[in-house]
């Protein structure tokens, strides 16, 4: 389902969002503390991407798990194109999204990173460019 169609209702929404863990100590207390809001049943949870991608696996495992066992909508993975500097890798974080079933992205072209010397825009000027039909 898209998060859209759910905020153009009448009905009262209730969301939540979710920070995947940085490190693999704390994965299985977030992912735990993830499914038992999602137990909730709430119109649609969040999660987030994490700063570069660098929680981007975990971000897909706890939002493929939270639709497919609480039929929960999510996600809104934050997708930050300035971080994720080379198209194809783009274009493989939207495959993997669309393989765990997910239909909704918050992307974001970001800012300029301050340790990169070239063009961060160059494949991607504007988040609404990611916008592409396979």
């Amino acid at each position: 389902m898209k998060i859209i169609d759910l905020l153009k209702s009448d009905k009262v929404t209730v969301s939540f969002e979710v920070f995947p863990p940085k490190s693999e100590a704390n994965y299985e207390s977030i992912y735990n503390a993830a499914m038992n809001v999602a137990a909730l049943k709430p119109a649609y949870m969040s999660v987030t991407y994490g700063a570069g991608g660098s929680t981007s696996k975990s971000t897909l495992d706890i939002a493929g798990d939270i639709q497919k066992r609480y039929d929960v909508c999510t996600n809104l993975p934050h997708l930050n194109l300035c971080r994720v500097r080379i198209k194809d890798d783009i274009h493989r974080s939207l495959d993997a999204m669309k393989t765990k079933g997910i239909e909704n992205i918050l992307a974001l072209r970001g800012d300029r990173p301050k340790d990169y010397d070239g063009d961060p825009f160059a494949h991607y000027r504007y988040a609404s460019e990611l916008i592409y039909k396979k």
